[in-house]
């Protein structure tokens, strides 16, 4: 006789087991695809874990060339706010400092030359931005303003680049928008303001303006033979950085 073999399960039993190998089959494929797809670090991430928006860059305008425009300019000490004959109606932002109007990008982009360089401040120089302008010029005598220099440290150099943040009212803003329109500057909208350019050339090398209007805000630029390209949109997103 041979040997003695196990009843075999009755049916119920053996679907039982089947149905148990089939679940647990299922069971590693979704352990192994959880593994496989769910995000590093967990589903969420700390505010400290987020990744650090890079520094702003300076970002290339419409008719810019190597540099930004300065307008005219205003009197007083450069880097801080002169007072004002007449004070305007404040928008916000309002920078305590040339320091904070440029990203440590454009600084870097500005190679040896430097902010506000101690020879400006000899007064007999003849270095009054935009005098040949007396509509401009006029605005930024009635208002506060924050008049910023790029320049040679060692003195004059035919390179520079001047910029004035001035602040002005409704009315100061469309005097200074129609006399930029009216003396054939190129006006369009950018940032959520008004941006204004004219430039040209000579002999002795190029030059130009940009004026930039919004939020009771003017920042003007002019500039001769030196600035980085996206001068002017660098300090517009440094002072509205949210857009």
């Amino acid at each position: 006789m041979g040997a003695v073999q196990p009843p075999a399960p009755p049916p119920a039993n053996r679907r039982l087991w089947v149905v148990i190998g089939v679940l647990g089959g299922l069971l590693a494929i979704a352990v192994i695809l959880i593994g496989v797809f769910w995000p590093r670090g967990g589903p969420f991430l700390a505010a400290t874990d987020a990744p650090t928006p890079a520094a702003v860059q300076p970002s290339a305008a419409p008719t810019d060339p190597a540099s930004e425009p300065p307008a005219a300019g205003t009197p007083g000490t450069p880097g801080s706010p002169t007072t004002p004959k007449a004070t305007a109606e404040h928008g916000t932002p309002q920078p305590s400092s040339c320091d904070d109007l440029y990203s440590p990008a454009l600084v870097t982009a500005f190679g040896d030359m430097v902010l506000n360089p101690a020879w400006l401040d000899d007064p007999d120089l003849d270095m009054k931005i935009g005098a040949d302008d007396p509509v401009l010029q006029g605005v930024i005598d009635d208002n506060e303003s924050l008049l910023c220099q790029w320049g040679k440290p060692e003195g004059p150099s035919g390179a520079g680049v001047s910029t004035t943040v001035v602040w002005v009212d409704a009315a100061d803003r469309a005097t200074v928008q129609s006399h930029l329109e009216d003396r054939g500057d190129s006006c369009y909208d950018q940032r959520n303001g008004v941006r204004c350019t004219t430039e040209g050339s000579n002999d002795e090398g190029y030059f130009g303006e940009s004026n930039f209007l919004r939020d009771g805000i003017w920042v003007a630029t002019e500039y001769s033979n030196a600035g980085p390209e996206g001068y002017t949109l660098d300090i517009v997103d440094n002072l509205w950085p949210t857009g």
